[in-house]
């Protein structure tokens, strides 16, 4: 991969994560730039989740290092201004209609609608009123239009209708002009086909891959 601008790039780095006497992470590395999609794969319980927390501070971990454009000021409350995290579990307040989470989140509502036209039924649903796949579609909507400088997507394709998944890859190209993107899910061939980065994580430890025999090599697809 060529040279990328300092000015848009997250480097978390020496990821360290004990659990008592179970070590999660050991040493574990992303590199995200804008204007790509960094794909991370790993089977279940490698991490991947716990990772994304690691960065965001839903976890503390024993050591890290996280870096936005090689600047000094990477505490979590700022890193949480600049970096946006799709986690698996649904996070807009049931309680809230759609277009006042948007409103929080400063992203204007017509972007959801112009994703699927059926939200304009939604204004005045509660979320909580919503199914949840309907839930995931607009929460993943908002994040990919805030206005991060970085986005986190922790499994974007799980629990989603699969005729969605042309227009969550064609979101996810259109908004990585504008920011980097971290992208993990268990049907990874969806990742294959949106990244232009790879890592993988495994036994703790992270591994760029560089093409299909790498995945083979790691024992993470069949020849």
């Amino acid at each position: 991969m060529e040279q990328e601008n300092e000015n848009g790039k997250l480097l978390i780095d020496s990821v360290q994560l004990r659990f008592g006497d179970n070590t999660v992470l050991q040493s574990a590395f992303v590199t995200s730039y804008k204007g790509r999609v960094t794909g991370v794969l790993g089977r279940n319980g490698t991490g991947k989740s716990c990772l994304f927390k690691c960065i965001m501070g839903g976890i503390r971990p024993q050591n890290k290092y996280v870096r936005l454009n090689d600047e000094p000021r990477t505490d979590y409350g700022h890193i949480g201004l600049r970096v946006k995290y799709l986690p698996q579990e649904h996070f807009i307040p049931p309680g809230i209609t759609l277009p006042q989470a948007y409103e929080l989140y400063g992203v204007d509502y017509e972007d959801l609608i112009r994703f699927d036209d059926k939200y304009d039924c939604y204004r005045n649903h509660k979320v909580k009123e919503l199914s949840g796949g309907d839930r995931r579609i607009a929460e993943l909507n908002l994040i990919l239009n805030s206005d991060a400088e970085f986005c986190i997507l922790d499994e974007p394709f799980s629990n989603i209708a699969p005729v969605y998944d042309e227009k969550i890859r064609a979101l996810i190209q259109e908004q990585k002009a504008n920011k980097g993107i971290i992208i993990t899910d268990h049907i990874y061939v969806e990742i294959l086909r949106v990244a232009d980065d790879l890592f993988l994580l495994r036994d703790g430890f992270t591994y760029q891959i560089h093409s299909r025999d790498d995945l083979v090599r790691l024992g993470y697809i069949m020849s």
